[in-house]
């Protein structure tokens, strides 16, 4: 009875393994049927169109003098500053008095000894001169007597020309003052700076612009600022007078220079957000669902012979509803896909549906 028992039971687990080796053996199949079933996307498609294009673009900058534009105020001697009369950002007038001073000690002792070195030369002229007419003097010495006469007096006139007496700096045209260079007691040298002023009309925006859009910029072009700490300052329309060839280092942008209307309220130094409007005519024009990031930039999707095909492009404008596409492979009238191109793989089978 035992031994029946037994073979009973190994009977029974031979029954169990070929039943699911059985099993087994027919998912793999199934598997490997569907596997061979291929899967066709069904996708929409839109025709690539050469036309113009257009996109509204933000970019930052900040107020600043033009430059060249900067007027320095400064003493052609060595100046003992008495009192600065402005301060930066103060708007002054043709005329204004800036800053008060007088000669330093050594100014004063220079314009002494010129005063000293003119009356000297005149009375040695005047003495020279009677010896000659005694016939007791040559004509050379006659000569060197006046020349010495004309370079002391032309030193003194000089020094005099260039205000050693006087008492202060007045403005020479209307502007603003940008920055004060010295401070109530100091000693400036001959030729230093007292402080800077900006010709009203000389004042302009400064942006960064991305070097794409920066490429679509023309000069004279109309731009709108908008002041970022001005709340309720209106937008102040300026235009394009330079766009450089050359990328900022520290914030990879091109500096691009606008200038702006007299009076526009704007203030030197504060931040401005500006409204660019970029253009492309003639330009080859996607839909925008069909463009698609990529790995190393941006990628779309046409239908080749029932197979998707992927083609790596480089966009230009980009709006919300169309792209520029920069692509030679491409062409006016081919078909891109624009439903379903998220799913797609290259060689994918696909077909575009209506």
């Amino acid at each position: 009875m035992k031994t029946l028992f037994k073979l009973a039971v190994a009977l029974v687990i031979v029954l169990l393994i070929a039943v699911v080796a059985w099993r087994l053996s027919k998912s793999s199949t199934a598997e490997d049927a569907e596997e061979k079933v291929e899967v066709t996307a069904m996708v929409k498609t839109a025709p690539l169109v050469r036309k113009n294009i257009t996109a509204t673009t933000i970019a930052y900058g900040s107020v600043v003098a033009q430059a060249g534009k900067v007027q320095t105020i400064s003493a052609a001697f060595e100046t003992r500053v008495d009192h600065i009369l402005v301060a930066p950002g103060q708007p002054v007038k043709k005329g204004d008095l800036l800053v008060q001073f007088a000669p330093s000690p050594a100014a004063q002792l220079t314009l002494s000894q010129a005063q000293s070195a003119s009356d000297e030369a005149s009375k040695e002229l005047k003495q020279t001169q009677q010896r000659f007419d005694l016939k007791l003097a040559t004509n050379a010495e006659m000569n060197l007597a006046m020349k010495a006469a004309r370079d002391a007096v032309a030193q003194l006139e000089s020094l005099q020309r260039e205000g050693i007496a006087d008492g202060g700096l007045r403005a020479l045209e209307d502007g603003i003052v940008a920055t004060v260079s010295s401070q109530d007691g100091q000693i400036v040298a001959a030729g230093g700076t007292l402080l800077e002023i900006v010709n009203s009309s000389a004042i302009e925006t400064k942006l960064g612009v991305e070097p794409e859009d920066a490429s679509t910029l023309r000069v004279g072009q109309s731009v709108a600022l908008l002041p970022v700490n001005q709340p309720t300052q209106k937008a102040v329309m300026g235009s394009v007078r330079l766009v450089t060839q050359k990328i900022d280092p520290s914030t990879r942008l091109v500096d691009v220079y606008v200038t702006m209307p007299g009076g526009s309220g704007l203030f030197l130094g504060g931040y401005v957000k500006v409204m660019i409007e970029l253009s492309h005519a003639d330009a080859l024009v996607a839909p925008r669902s069909a463009v698609l990031p990529g790995e190393d930039g941006w990628q779309v999707f046409t239908i080749a012979d029932g197979k998707a095909v992927l083609h790596a492009v480089k966009i230009g404008i980009l709006n919300d509803n169309e792209a520029e596409v920069l692509d030679s492979n491409l062409k006016s009238g081919d078909a891109v896909v624009t439903v379903g191109n998220y799913e797609l793989e290259e060689g994918m089978a696909a077909e575009a549906g209506k």
